[in-house]
């Protein structure tokens, strides 16, 4: 993605970007926030704590699911509840006929 992409995608101009990059001034957090949604990483990964974009380990989670959309989160959500009717009919069948 160049400069310019990004910076049309974030809402700043291209300018801002390449002085974010090149140090010349500190990115103000909104600017943080707007391309970690962009690039669908953490703020972590941007600031360089996190060595991987989207490590899929329990502590990530979260931060993986603020990152979606509206529409997207409430996927997520219809998936979780039909994984937990599955282990809860799974537990009850497991419970009935035995190991």
């Amino acid at each position: 993605m160049t400069q310019s992409e990004l910076a049309r995608q974030i809402g700043i101009s291209q300018q801002e970007i390449s002085r974010y990059e090149n140090g010349e001034v500190k990115a103000p957090i909104n600017y943080i926030i707007d391309l970690a949604n962009c690039c669908n990483v953490s703020v972590d990964y941007i600031l360089g704590r996190e060595t991987t974009a989207n490590e899929a380990d329990p502590d990530n989670i979260l931060s993986m699911y603020n990152l979606l959309d509206k529409t997207n989160k409430l996927r997520v959500v219809e998936r979780i509840q039909t994984l937990l009717e599955l282990q809860e009919n799974t537990c009850k069948k497991y419970k009935k006929d035995g190991p």
